[in-house]
């Protein structure tokens, strides 16, 4: 456990033996009850002293509050039911240890009551019941955002490596296949025969790169195969397509509006367009897992702009980030085509990024 939570418990702890000690206070004064002012005074301190055990040791705390619960009701018994209800892993086991405690208070719920009323007799009851729902409640709720962060997380490493892995290929294999096909063209057109003996060493080193890259392509996919699945199924489908499939996978829920039909075969705005797409919905998937997030793409002016809009976060950020890179990669490459490029947090705690390129498709 950590310091923040410990001091949490300790100032619960104060917080509970000062509550109690006011309720001793009221009992004493109203003559409720069987033991004297000392021992009700005393139960109660004694209770709140284990309430920072309440994490690991929920049920400890809620043993303790029943066997002093039979001099006077504890305040420390609420914070024990909530804790049996929201740190025991067994719903089974917490619900009957819940019922254990109310039964054996009971007596001394009774004897509480015989001068307040049974009104009283049954808020307390309802009351200890509600503080165990409340622990129930947040219990579900902290794994339910836990496993939604661990799945946004995963999601978000293996779109990355699987654009990562889309990237190695479409430009350093590229680019390496180019340089044996060069480097064999030098090797067939010179009569210089270290000429030719230094371009077959290229184009074999060259050839070994190759084989080395798709080994590393290969890992690259065994991590992400939920995209190299979504890569497959859209097999010669737009890139931007490719990319809002991908981040629905991850759990994103994207809806498309797109008025500018795309080139075939693609040009350079419509593989502009699509790089925007990919990095906005994947700083989505990234920052704001499950939240609301919308895909545009309008004529403005003898122009094109696309918008990529994601609403305030429905689940934790998932830690991940690109470094800041993809941004101001975009934003060089936008401005080369002479057009605008903007990436700002919304109002409403999203986040947009927005393009404005010229209509050029060549």
């Amino acid at each position: 456990m950590g310091e923040r939570a410990w001091r949490t418990d300790a100032v619960l702890a104060a917080a509970t033996a000062a509550a109690g000690v006011l309720l001793a206070y009221l009992r004493v004064s109203s003559d409720v009850g069987w033991a004297p002012p000392w021992a009700e005074y005393a139960v109660q301190v004694a209770a709140a002293a284990f309430v920072p055990v309440r994490r690991s040791r929920p049920l400890v705390l809620l043993v303790v509050c029943i066997a002093v619960s039979f001099v006077a009701p504890v305040i420390a018994a609420f914070v024990a039911l909530h804790a049996v209800g929201c740190y025991l892993e067994s719903a089974r086991l917490g619900a009957i240890a819940a019922l254990v405690a109310i039964g054996a208070t009971w007596p001394t719920w009774l004897v509480t009551s015989t001068l307040s009323g049974p009104s009283a007799l049954w808020a307390g009851i309802l009351m200890l019941f509600a503080a165990f729902l409340a622990g129930r409640l947040q219990r579900g709720q902290h794994l339910a955002d836990r496993a939604a962060t661990v799945a946004a997380s995963r999601a978000a490493r293996a779109a990355a490596r699987s654009e990562l892995a889309r990237e190695l290929h479409d430009v350093v294999s590229h680019r390496l296949s180019y340089a044996v096909v060069e480097a064999e063209v030098i090797g067939t057109t010179t009569d210089d025969a270290e000429v030719r003996r230094l371009a077959g060493e290229i184009g074999q080193t060259g050839r070994a790169a190759l084989a080395e890259l798709r080994l590393v392509l290969a890992a690259l996919a065994e991590d992400a195969p939920a995209s190299a699945a979504v890569q497959t199924a859209a097999d010669g489908a737009d890139e931007l397509d490719v990319a809002v499939v991908e981040a629905r996978a991850a759990g994103q829920p994207v809806e498309v509006e797109r008025r500018i039909p795309p080139s075939v075969p693609p040009g350079i705005l419509d593989r502009t367009f699509a790089q925007i797409a990919r990095e906005g919905l994947a700083n989505a998937v990234r920052h704001a897992p499950g939240a609301p997030t919308s895909l545009r793409i309008e004529p403005v002016d003898g122009a094109a702009r696309i918008v990529v809009e994601n609403a305030r976060p429905a689940a934790p950020p998932t830690g991940l980030t690109g470094g800041g890179f993809g941004l101001a990669a975009l934003r060089e490459r936008v401005e080369l085509l002479g057009g605008d490029f903007e990436a700002a947090p919304t109002p409403a705690g999203g986040f947009w990024l927005q393009a404005t390129i010229p209509e050029v498709r060549a």
